[in-house]
């Protein structure tokens, strides 16, 4: 592995976490990087428009990362698919969340919130904990318990147990978080990632319509991504 693009990277992912400027010593403390190589990195970057320097010496992303942002999601297969399914199906009060595992953590790709613009719904890039993500949990049913175990540790396993065992007997898993707020996660096939609904409130009658919206949506985004050749 080459240690300097690791930690450039891992400088990129800590600026990209936070919406405010970081200075050099903090981005060492936080990344248990020396200053020194923390100076070196962040210069490299700012030559590249990667970061951008404010007048306290704090750095933030610059517009090269935004422009290679926006190329990467507009030549995106994946983000093709997702946003020409979220295009037919238009607005509506239930969200719709694609996200993929992050360490302990599930990052939402896209997260609509009932009634607003589709525009709103890319790249939110949220982060929540895999116990509290039908996404996290449905993700973690294609794996084997040793790979759980390895990801999240004994306890959060013994602790997500039943709902992973119960997330592997079916196609959608699904789960009630609060009388007025049902989920169910699908994996999208020949992806390590997963399509959810959630905020479904009112009459669960329709339940079977939300199961195989969600089955359906996911083929979808799985045929757009990887077109037959």
């Amino acid at each position: 592995m080459n240690n300097t693009v690791y930690d450039a990277f891992r400088c990129l992912k800590l600026l990209s976490s936070g919406n405010r400027a970081l200075g050099i010593r903090e981005m060492g403390r936080t990344l248990e990087l020396d200053s020194a190589k923390v100076t070196r990195l962040m210069q490299t970057l700012l030559s590249l428009e990667m970061v951008e320097q404010d007048i306290r010496k704090k750095y933030s992303l610059g517009m090269g990362i935004h422009q290679l942002s926006a190329r990467a999601i507009h030549n995106s297969t994946f983000y093709s698919a997702v946003l020409g399914m979220l295009e037919e199906i238009g607005s509506h009060s239930v969200s719709i969340v694609v996200g993929i595992l992050s360490g302990k953590n599930v990052t939402y790709l896209i997260h609509t919130r009932g009634g607003k613009s589709i525009a709103r719904a890319i790249g939110n890039y949220e982060s929540y904990p895999i116990h509290d993500s039908v996404i996290g949990i449905k993700l973690l049913s294609a794996m084997s318990d040793e790979e759980i175990v390895a990801r999240i540790g004994v306890h959060d396993h013994n602790l997500l147990k039943n709902d992973i065992q119960e997330a592997r007997r079916h196609q959608v898993f699904e789960k009630v978080y609060s009388q007025t707020d049902y989920r169910l996660a699908c994996i999208i096939p020949g992806m390590q990632a997963a399509i959810a609904l959630s905020n479904i409130q009112g009459d669960k009658l329709n339940i079977d319509s939300f199961r195989q919206f969600l089955m359906t949506a996911a083929q979808k985004i799985s045929r757009g991504s990887f077109p037959i050749l």
